[in-house]
């Protein structure tokens, strides 16, 4: 009997010993990646419902269009920011309409950033019949066309039309700027400011004919922003209307007496009332300039002026200014580097800016406009040719100031924590044009002047935007390769990749 080989026998007790184990480790193994599975679910749920929370509590919005049209300033910011009670935006368009993105993207943003202050509504026009009808019975609101419905606090209602958002080419009908977050600011701030603002247009003894195409054109502008434009007379008045915010003094040609210089006087450092001044460079107003003199900005007996020298033409002198408008604080916040014309005649404008006396007394002038260069300020204006002389003459290489403004606080306030006073000079009193065809940058100098003498910043940062056109151009030569490349040639590849792909899975 052969005996049994030692060497390569295993006991069974041995065998069962290490399948035991083995099976044990297994078991260990599967327990341990089950486990680092639920441990990935739970944290993938957890990060799934932690982006979800933040992107809704606490997202960030990217406005990657050319010109930003997207993009609230932060003036728009302060005011959502500073809502005292809940508002109410309800945009009710068809949806094709010609404005529907912008509107819709700029009433999303307010919303955004309003918080719980401010709900966002969007109605069609065509489908929501029920809830146009409920608002027509609530508020009174009719719904004739396309337009956004601003309702705040005491039911107080502003209805913004479509058209109200553009400025369109009077020939084309092509929109040029888009102002939406210019109007329903102010919209915004109509509905939640305890009263509506007032403009005193002060006569001056301009011509009327005058006066009235100014108001006609300052008017629709002041409405869209909350305030009233009136006109007055100073003679014979003992004081300055309760209820004046600002005095616009639009081209006088004739001065103030010493009590009218009195009563403004006391409006604007006493009552801190604004003051916006058009200065008529023909015209003697010697007292309205003191007023200007002594707080910085005096205005110069000169004329702004340029000679045009044209080969074979006889030179001749230009009085239409180019500026620029100056970066700083005041009206011009958001606006710098915009440029117009000053029609008609300019008298330059001092500005002790910096003056060590003014700053004592709590006083800073402030420039605002700038003259183009080549231009200077001709104290012998009237004469037929003229050249710049260093001696008589202002400019070269001195800057030519043609605006300026004034703010004036308490003495030893120097932040303003009482208040202040505030003027703006322009030494041209034509800005806003007597014809009708005012610049939509003067126009838009204008009203933030007259906002920021009524300590309303809220709205002095707010400009259009002009709308960016992109267009792709294509050779005739070029087209039959594109319609190759788009209908035969991109459709091919994408078929034979997936039958590579087939092909690959069936081997």
């Amino acid at each position: 009997m052969a005996k049994p080989d030692k060497t390569t026998s295993t006991p069974r007790s041995r065998r069962s010993g290490v399948a035991s184990w083995s099976g044990a480790r297994r078991s260990l193994e599967r327990g341990r990646t089950a486990l680092i599975v639920l441990v990935q679910v739970i944290l993938a749920v957890v990060v799934f419902f932690q982006l979800n929370y933040l992107s809704c509590r606490r997202h960030t919005a990217w406005d990657l269009t050319q010109n930003g049209r997207f993009t609230v300033s932060e003036t728009t910011r302060q005011v959502l920011g500073e809502l005292g009670a809940e508002v109410r935006l309800v945009m009710a368009f068809t949806g094709n309409a010609e404005l529907y993105s912008e509107a819709k993207g700029l009433v999303g943003e307010y919303d955004r950033l309003g918080g719980d202050q401010v709900v966002a509504e969007y109605l069609d026009l065509s489908r929501s019949r029920s809830r146009i009808a409920e608002l027509r019975d609530r508020y009174g609101i009719e719904f004739t066309g396309d337009q956004i419905v601003i309702i705040g606090e005491n039911d107080r209602v502003r209805t913004i039309p479509a058209e109200d958002l553009v400025n369109r080419d009077a020939s084309s009908g092509v929109v040029l700027d888009f102002k939406g977050e210019e109007v329903m600011t102010a919209a915004l701030l109509e509905v939640t400011e305890q009263r509506q603002r007032k403009i005193y247009l002060l006569t001056g003894d301009r011509r009327a004919e005058d006066l009235v195409k100014i108001a006609e054109q300052i008017q629709p502008l002041a409405n869209a922003q909350n305030a009233r434009l009136e006109g007055l007379v100073l003679e014979g008045r003992e004081a300055i209307p309760e209820d004046a915010d600002v005095l616009f003094f639009a081209g006088n040609t004739e001065d103030l007496t010493e009590r009218e210089l009195a009563l403004v006087r006391d409006f604007w450092e006493s009552r801190r009332g604004g003051l916006v001044i058009f200065l008529d460079p023909s015209a003697a107003t010697p007292k309205l300039n003191s007023l200007l003199r002594e707080h910085g900005v005096a205005p110069r007996a000169d004329r702004v002026l340029s000679v045009v020298s044209i080969p074979g033409v006889t030179a001749r002198k230009s009085f239409d200014v180019p500026v620029s408008l100056m970066p700083g604080p005041g009206p011009n916040r958001d606006r710098a580097a915009l440029s117009l014309t000053l029609p008609g005649q300019t008298q330059s404008i001092e500005v002790l800016e910096g003056d060590d006396l003014l700053l004592s007394e709590n006083i800073r002038p402030i420039p605002l406009m700038i003259a183009a260069s080549g231009f200077w300020g001709e104290t012998d204006y009237q004469t037929e040719e003229v050249s710049f002389n260093p001696s008589l003459d202002h400019g070269q290489p001195d800057p030519v100031y043609a605006a300026a403004a004034v703010e004036k606080g308490m003495p030893g306030d120097p932040a303003l924590a009482q208040g202040s006073s505030r003027l703006v000079v322009v030494g041209n009193a034509n800005l806003i044009s007597p014809t009708g065809q005012t610049s939509q940058v003067a126009a838009d100098f204008t009203m933030a002047s007259l906002n920021w003498v009524m300590n309303r910043e809220a709205l002095v940062g707010i400009s259009p935007r002009r709308p960016t056109v992109f267009t792709l151009s294509v050779a005739p030569d070029k087209v039959a390769l594109l319609q190759t490349l788009l209908i035969l040639v991109l459709p091919g590849l994408a078929l034979i990749a997936g039958g590579l792909v087939w092909l690959r899975r069936r081997a």
